[in-house]
């Protein structure tokens, strides 16, 4: 078994890169309980999953400059979407493994800390989608032309799942557009890749989700594409997963 301590932890919450401020951070799925006992059960309770949601809890040290924690998730933000991506490994490499999904923000505590201690944060995400356990196709990085993401391997949906993407714009330079396609293949070339997801078309900073259901029958093989008109430079990360 691998011991892993959690002290490189990459938090993309829609445009910002919380981890710069984050210091405790938990994810936690739940189902609803549903129990059908009756009296033929032997005396033990008979249970079943209901609806299932998830929760992603950030705390860490407040920062009320324009590029802090406070502009970026103000007051008015309350009860508002987000999406949020996290790398448990640090997300720095292609393949690094990714949580993500959609969240409301539905718990807010601006300031938190007792006279002379640092100014701290919470904040609280209640999933409005899926949590998929995924891997990153693209570590946060600048790019200032269009290109391809390096290519890795994926496990391909059936035709009960989804393949999943998630899309954080977090700085661009100058004035333009980028779209992103996911795309695969069956060979590690990508010599006959077909686009299985688009993103929105991002003007400026944003984030999004984008998702295909259905099976992808002998798709072994996985990237993104990144599509640069005007900007200068763009920094971005992307993440893809199949649940």
């Amino acid at each position: 078994m691998a011991v892993y301590s959690q002290t490189n932890v990459g938090i993309y919450i829609d445009t910002l890169a919380v981890n710069g401020f984050a210091n405790e951070l938990s994810l936690t799925a739940t189902a609803d309980e549903l129990e059908f006992t009756t009296f033929a059960s032997g005396g033990w309770r008979q249970k079943r999953a209901g609806l299932a949601t998830y929760m992603a809890d950030v705390n860490g040290f407040q920062d009320y400059a324009a590029t802090g924690v406070d502009p970026a998730f103000p007051v008015s933000g309350l009860g508002g979407s987000s999406t949020i991506t996290v790398a448990p490994t640090g997300g720095t490499a292609v393949a690094d493994p990714a949580f993500f999904g959609a969240g409301v923000l539905t718990q807010y505590t601006p300031l938190t800390g007792a006279v002379g201690e640092l100014a701290k944060f919470n904040f609280g995400w209640s999933g409005s989608a899926q949590l998929v356990r995924g891997q990153m196709l693209h570590p946060v990085a600048a790019r200032t032309a269009t290109g391809n993401g390096t290519t890795t391997t994926f496990t391909t949906p059936t035709a009960n799942q989804t393949l999943y993407a998630s899309f954080h714009v977090q700085s661009v330079t100058g004035t333009g557009s980028i779209v992103f396609t996911v795309q695969t293949d069956d060979n590690s070339s990508m010599t006959t890749p077909t686009t299985r997801l688009t993103s929105s078309t991002f003007t400026g900073v944003g984030a999004g989700t984008a998702s295909l259901a259905g099976a992808l029958a002998g798709e072994t093989h996985i990237r993104v594409v990144y599509t640069i008109t005007g900007f200068s430079s763009v920094t971005f990360a992307v993440a893809a997963g199949v649940l």
